[in-house]
């Protein structure tokens, strides 16, 4: 049985062309997604790799019939980050690392800018409850639509799109409520040093 879905066809046997372009296809959302969710680009790497195990593992068990194939592998990572997650709390890790894709690419004065907002994105990302931290990470980090959102969390569309909307407005709450740095300028009405010729 082959089914035309998405960028690829389904098949009954996952041949090595298929996993390429599952790979080719899903790769960078699942990886975009745990990112959003983890701390650091190690984590998502192993997550999403993880994921991919589990595909090639369990792919005989999806069924077309049941639902779309992008809802069954997001289910997937969903529940590889929550088993990670919980082995996370029974053994915490001391230290958060920073990360920025592209880094590479930038000069150093932009990646500090960049490292600084990604390390202000996922602080202020901290600070929503868990339901919108899943809804930013599935719509953003892993480009699914709202309707597939919905379908993973077991909501409606209209429901996901008002409780992304709030998210979103809590986090530019977040960021724009935040102190900006001061200029540091010299104060008008000062006396300059005199220098000595």
């Amino acid at each position: 049985m082959i089914e035309e879905t998405g960028n690829w066809e389904y098949s009954d046997k996952l041949s090595p062309t298929l996993l390429g372009r599952l790979y080719d296809t899903y790769f960078p959302r699942l990886y975009n997604y745990l990112s959003y969710r983890t701390t650091n680009r190690e984590e998502a790497e192993d997550l999403t790799e993880l994921v991919f195990e589990r595909v090639i593992a369990k792919y005989h068990t999806f069924d077309p019939k049941r639902g779309a194939f992008e809802s069954w592998i997001f289910t997937i990572a969903r529940n590889a980050l929550l088993n990670h997650k919980r082995q996370q709390f029974r053994h915490p890790e001391s230290e958060l690392t920073e990360w920025f894709e592209g880094e590479e690419e930038l000069s150093p004065d932009r990646l500090f800018l960049k490292q600084e907002e990604l390390h202000r994105l996922r602080h202020y990302l901290t600070r929503l409850n868990e339901r919108e931290r899943e809804l930013i990470a599935l719509r953003y980090g892993a480009e699914l639509s709202q309707r597939r959102v919905g379908e993973l969390l077991g909501m409606n569309e209209a429901t996901v799109a008002v409780a992304l909307s709030r998210a979103v407005r809590r986090l530019r709450v977040m960021f724009e409520g935040e102190e900006q740095p001061k200029e540091t300028t010299p104060r008008k009405g000062r006396p300059k040093k005199a220098g000595k010729d």
